[in-house]
């Protein structure tokens, strides 16, 4: 069997930092370079033939009218992480907080997944307030979570709340240590995970984001690492998935490289029949039709 491919994108505006906003955010998560990431994302997965999975904080795809009619002072007090955000609708502003042509961007082959509601971050939640944010919007459409901040936790609630899978938190590590694992060339593909409710999805690999000591990592070293891990899935029958946010192209847009050059040795071993493109819910399909 030929190795699995996934590529998964963690939307949400200026919900991923509410917690830590400044003015640098408020200029580089702007409507215009925001419009411009996406766009330019879905492009190229266009050009590639390429489905993927967009996993969006719920509020970034509500128009300002229906962002509005939430409860924003119970909201902010249940929610403290969410403060900011409300503060600002109270003021009129929106920009890089509302998005819903993000989401019709994407909606006609891509898999919509979930990113959290507001972005708080799930460990620093108790179960009644995640049951509370997960009131919020309807979520029927979407089967398969990535967790704000890779925090990974009440499962239970996940699965009663109908999702049928979850992306893995990649081992916790420092900022110096990541930077440098993006020198290993050698890096390898996950493994398939056990089947069990929710889902555990492979936790992937981020794709370089080229802001400040990652501008480093030359290009041909990210090919090189990007290669090995797609060829050892080959070989192993093994998963390879990558993730990024839009974000990091909005604030960074030569990380567009990087994106493509993923892409570009997917298509490769694609063409060679050694590798299968699949969303984080036809995975889930997958693993569930290997069951015994």
């Amino acid at each position: 069997m030929p190795g699995i491919f996934i590529l998964s994108l963690d939307c949400e505006g200026k919900w991923g930092i509410a917690d830590q906003l400044n003015e640098s955010h408020r200029e580089f998560l702007s409507d215009a370079r925001l419009r411009v990431a996406y766009a330019s994302v879905v492009a190229l997965l266009d050009q590639f033939g390429l489905s993927a999975t967009f996993a969006f904080t719920s509020l970034f795809t509500l128009p300002p009218n229906q962002l509005r009619a939430l409860p924003g002072e119970e909201i902010s007090y249940r929610l403290p992480y969410t403060v900011s955000a409300f503060n600002d609708f109270k003021l009129g502003l929106f920009e890089g907080w509302s998005a819903p042509w993000a989401r019709d961007m994407v909606t006609s082959r891509h898999e919509i997944a979930c990113h959290g509601v507001t972005h708080t971050p799930w460990d620093s939640m108790d179960e009644e307030q995640a049951k509370f944010e997960l009131a919020l919007v309807s979520l029927t459409e979407n089967h398969t979570f990535v967790f704000p901040r890779n925090r990974v936790r009440h499962l239970e609630l996940l699965s009663r709340a109908g999702f049928r899978g979850y992306r893995l938190a990649p081992s916790e590590r420092s900022r110096v240590l990541s930077l440098m694992s993006e020198f290993n060339i050698f890096a390898a593909a996950e493994k398939n995970p056990s089947i069990v409710a929710p889902q555990s999805i492979p936790a992937g690999y981020f794709i370089n984001w080229l802001s400040g000591l990652r501008r480093s990592v030359p290009l041909g070293c990210t090919r090189l690492r990007v290669r090995h891990i797609l060829e050892d899935a080959a070989r192993s029958c093994g998963v390879a998935h990558f993730w990024t946010h839009p974000e990091n192209i909005a604030t960074a847009p030569e990380t567009l490289l990087n994106l493509r050059t993923v892409l570009e040795e997917v298509a490769r071993l694609r063409a060679q029949n050694k590798i299968i493109c699949m969303t984080q819910s036809q995975y889930c399909d997958h693993l569930s039709a290997m069951a015994p």
